[in-house]
């Protein structure tokens, strides 16, 4: 998709807005379906909310993209299946590459550094970048898992007026959210048929 971004900026086709909109709601909820698998392998529970993800950013030289943060809730003495979260990165990393995941790499640190992270991308689910950080402590453990999707073709500013056509500055704030709720994507009812009035 990332190839196909490229050609419509060459050639100048983008989508119709109607287009626009379920094109990005394709690749926004294929994208947190894969991020909801993963979460739920690791906790099933509410996770915290760092970016709930529906908002498109700008990418490359005029295309759009998603990003997704969560965390594992500090407050809920929460502890990995794993003895040490290398460990558990070794685990994840398995998991991941049984899923069709690629690119997977675990890093650790230095010594007395309690955190290891692990990166892996899939492209087919519009994931260019996963990170996942997971940290031990003393009274509970951390995950936090980061994503960002593929670069996808087209106006970023048309689809935000598209997904939110009352005002983005009037979006709830979501601060927990379980894996099987099913995603927000933008607040327009029903789907946008035409472009934004200019």
């Amino acid at each position: 998709m990332v190839m196909g971004a490229l050609l419509a900026v060459m050639t100048g086709c983008f989508p119709s807005s109607s287009d626009l909109y379920n094109e990005a709601r394709d690749v926004y909820m294929s994208m947190r379906s894969e991020i909801a698998a993963l979460q739920l392998h690791i906790f099933d529970g509410e996770w915290a909310v760092g970016e709930y993800g529906d908002v498109p950013n700008g990418c490359g030289a005029d295309g759009y993209n998603f990003y997704v943060q969560r965390g594992t809730p500090l407050e809920s003495n929460w502890r990995m299946s794993a003895p040490t979260a290398p460990d558990m990165a070794d685990e994840l990393m398995d998991w991941l590459e049984g899923r069709g995941w690629t690119g997977i790499v675990g890093r650790t640190y230095a010594a007395g550094v309690s955190s290891v992270t692990v990166e892996a991308e899939k492209r087919s689910s519009y994931i260019d970048d996963l990170l996942i950080t997971i940290s031990s402590g003393v009274e509970n453990d951390i995950v936090t898992i980061r994503a960002t999707s593929t670069c996808e073709a087209g106006d970023r500013w048309e689809l935000r007026e598209l997904m939110f056509p009352d005002n983005l500055f009037d979006y709830d704030v979501v601060e927990r959210e379980h894996p099987t709720e099913t995603p927000k994507f933008g607040m327009a009812t029903p789907a946008p048929t035409a472009s934004p009035e200019s």
